[in-house]
């Protein structure tokens, strides 16, 4: 036969009881009747008759089990009967439920909110290809700030250095738009390099990218749009290409449309080859420090190579122009660890061992409360014991129970979880902080992995010494017992004490911590501005340099 259709036919038979129990059960009743006979024939009344035919088959129900033990998947069902078991006793004993569920719902809602963040801002990393090797370059000076980067600069730094694959310079601008056709409107542009997109590995999905002649002196400006201002602005028309549009009031020639996903470096929704270029802007000199730099290294070439390669580069254009680059020299590190890196990761790091101690104070509470209703279950477990059941079987139901407790604390949990991040979200995005616009929290199968282990994490650490503790109960001596009060209390107490200095260290742990925090938030918070800022606003006003030369 084959081995998939055995399979198969083992996993039907032994999730169903009809008709094939059924037939099994009939026959079995015909063999108990024919022993039955030939033991009154010897002498047997009809009751001992009975009773021994039974016996000698090893009992009707045993024999219908061990045929589906045969038929396969029994452990498989048997788990099954635990899950119904614990959800009975769950729904049975609401109260507890209700009590461990909300506590561990906090602690795994914090945790997967915490997480969502760290995936967002640390491991998802950013939207392109290999992104562990692009990096981010400034000028640094002596006193360790970190500054933008003159154009002639990066220019130098491109064409020096060898291990990096490409270096991009962009700027980031809001810019005035206007035709012909369309009412004006402001959006978020940049000013890139020609070779911007080819250093993200991205191509437009529409025309063309820019090329070497779009970056030369005298080009005419062209512009990439954004796939939202393409859709918003021009109604997803292919016939854009070659349409012209004032950025700033200069009449720059669209060449190409990007990808939905693509608004790199900050919700850009256009892209304009080289400000310096277009009428009425400034020529940039080595002083002018004001354009980002990105490069992508080399396949071969480590961070470390390229940094000291950069700063070799560096130190010569400083002996030769040194009123502009004295005593400042480039450096690098990961583009994502630009926005990861120093406070941010200490914040990060506080954040996640903060709600780590919420989550254990949380295991300690719930497995005290299952310490505590351990007491009233021994008479349960010894009769189970004394009916046959192994320890290890005990140990298997009460972690199911556990188990379930913690997936319905994680479902909860979750949604708490949903909750916290909208709320981060709309923080974050209402403040002007400047968030990266891949830098998106939402769940992903990343999180939900992170949730079921959360749960089966729980459910071990809350369950499994109860569980032990329960499965050595004593069968003879509790069967023995009138009530139950003498010895449960005696039993568990040492893991109760145990328990409860574990919580109290962490408990204070916890706690100290957040007053440390609370006392800097109330510092900063209760610092004196020095003059009335209730009735203020700022705003700011562009000025297009070809209308306003000597603004």
């Amino acid at each position: 036969m084959n081995p998939l259709c055995h399979q198969w036919r083992r996993l039907r038979g032994a999730l169903r009881r009809t008709p094939s129990d059924e037939d099994f059960a009939r026959e079995l009743r015909f063999h108990l009747d024919q022993a039955e006979a030939e033991l009154r024939g010897q002498g047997y009344s009809r009751r001992d008759a009975r009773r021994a035919a039974r016996v000698r088959s090893g009992g009707f129900f045993a024999a219908l089990e061990a045929l589906r033990a045969e038929r396969g998947l029994a452990r498989t069902m048997d788990l099954w009967d635990d899950v119904r078991h614990g959800a009975r006793r769950l729904a049975k004993e609401r109260w507890f439920t209700v009590a461990a569920v909300t506590v561990l719902a906090l602690g795994i809602g914090a945790n997967t909110t915490v997480f969502t963040l760290v995936n967002a801002m640390v491991i998802r990393g950013l939207p392109f290809d290999d992104p562990d090797r692009i990096v981010a370059v400034w000028t640094g000076n002596q006193e360790g700030q970190r500054l933008q980067v003159s154009y002639p600069d990066y220019q130098d730094w491109g064409e020096q250095s060898t291990a990096l694959a490409s270096l991009a310079a962009y700027r980031n601008w809001t810019v005035n738009l206007g035709d012909e056709e369309q009412v004006p409107e402001r959006a978020f542009g940049a000013y890139v390099s020609a070779n911007f997109f080819r250093v993200l590995g991205e191509q437009p999905v529409l025309g063309r990218d820019f090329g070497p002649d779009d970056d030369r002196n005298g080009a005419e400006p062209v512009v990439l749009l954004g796939h939202n201002l393409w859709e918003n602005r021009y109604a997803r028309d292919p016939g854009v290409l070659g349409q012209t549009i004032r950025v700033n009031g200069v009449v720059a020639t669209v060449v190409g449309v990007m990808a939905p996903g693509m608004r790199f470096p900050n919700n850009t929704d256009i892209w304009i080859a080289r400000a310096d270029r277009l009428p009425g802007s400034n020529t940039p000199d080595r002083g002018t420090r004001d354009y980002e730099a990105i490069g992508r290294l080399r396949p071969e070439a480590s961070m470390e190579q390229a940094r000291e390669e950069l700063q070799a580069v560096g130190r010569r254009l400083a002996e030769a122009y040194p009123a502009s680059n004295r005593e400042l020299a480039p450096d690098l590190l990961g583009f994502q660890d630009r926005y990861t890196a120093g406070a941010t990761r200490l914040v990060l790091l506080t954040l996640t061992g903060a709600v780590a101690f919420v989550l254990l104070i949380a295991c300690t509470n719930v497995a005290s409360l299952l310490l505590a209703r351990s007491a009233g279950r021994r008479h349960e477990i010894a009769v189970r014991v004394a009916m046959g059941a192994t320890r290890l079987r005990i140990v298997r139901q009460l972690l199911v129970e556990s188990l379930l407790l913690a997936i319905v604390a994680g479902t909860a949990g979750l949604l708490f979880a949903i909750l916290g991040i909208r709320w981060f979200d709309g923080a974050t995005q209402s403040a002007a902080i400047g968030r990266p616009y891949w830098m998106d929290f939402t769940l992903d199968g990343t999180i939900f992995a992170f949730i079921a282990a959360l749960c089966l994490g729980t459910a071990v650490t809350v369950g499994l010494v109860p569980a032990l503790q329960l499965s050595r109960t004593p069968v003879a001596g509790v069967l023995k017992e009138d009530t139950l009060g003498n010895t449960g209390g005696i039993r568990t107490r040492p893991w109760a004490g145990a328990l409860i200095v574990g919580q109290l260290t962490l408990s204070l742990v916890l706690l100290s911590g957040a007053g440390f925090m609370m006392r800097s938030f109330l510092s900063l918070y209760g610092m004196d501005a020095e003059f009335e800022t209730s009735q203020l606003i700022t705003t700011w006003l562009y000025v297009p340099p070809t209308q306003y030369p000597d603004a």
